[in-house]
């Protein structure tokens, strides 16, 4: 299965936006397995082809990433709809933070977090989705209005204009749409 392309300017919503063709009879899920999940940490730059889980971890690892994703797409399609966040995913995201920080290591300077395991990708898509959460991007974060999309993404257009999550796909497909319902 290939992966979706990463356009949401944020990890965290990069993983919310692991399921393509959402509510519809074509949804893909691209995160149906711990190798899935593997690959596209893989793809996100969270770890090398030599970060391995223990077969042990399985269940954890698929547990984590699949509750951080529904988490992450509850608050930031609230946040795009100027709705309040629902308290249960902040609960979700910051316990997922909480958790993986209590093992990772500061490196750098400035300081970065290492976190280790499978916390390796929870815990740095936990602290992503809480950067997020804290910065003045916030108010950036929009959601693909095709209704079978729902993408979420951060637009950083200097006059703050992204509609779609890509042009090449949705925004392509509503301007196709609205050609074919002629002038209103």
């Amino acid at each position: 299965m290939s992966l979706p392309h990463r356009v949401a300017g944020n990890l965290a919503l990069d993983l919310a936006n692991t399921i393509s063709w959402r509510g519809t009879d074509r949804e893909i899920d691209h995160l149906v397995t711990p190798a899935d999940i593997l690959a596209w940490s893989r793809a996100a730059g969270l770890t090398d082809g030599h970060f391995a889980v223990r077969p042990a971890d399985h269940k954890a690892l698929m547990k984590g990433i699949l509750d951080l994703r529904l988490a992450i797409g509850e608050v930031g399609s609230a946040i795009a709809a100027g709705k309040p966040s629902p308290r249960a995913a902040l609960d979700i995201i910051r316990d997922y933070a909480a958790k993986a920080l209590r093992t990772a290591s500061l490196a750098g300077r400035p300081v970065s977090l290492r976190f280790q395991g499978i916390d390796s990708i929870a815990g740095a898509v936990s602290w992503s989705a809480l950067d997020l959460l804290r910065s003045d991007e916030l108010s950036r974060l929009k959601q693909c209005p095709s209704d079978d999309c729902r993408w979420l993404f951060i637009d950083r257009t200097k006059n703050g204009s992204r509609r779609w999550c890509e042009m090449s796909t949705c925004g392509n497909r509503a301007k196709k749409q609205a050609f074919r319902r002629g002038p209103s």
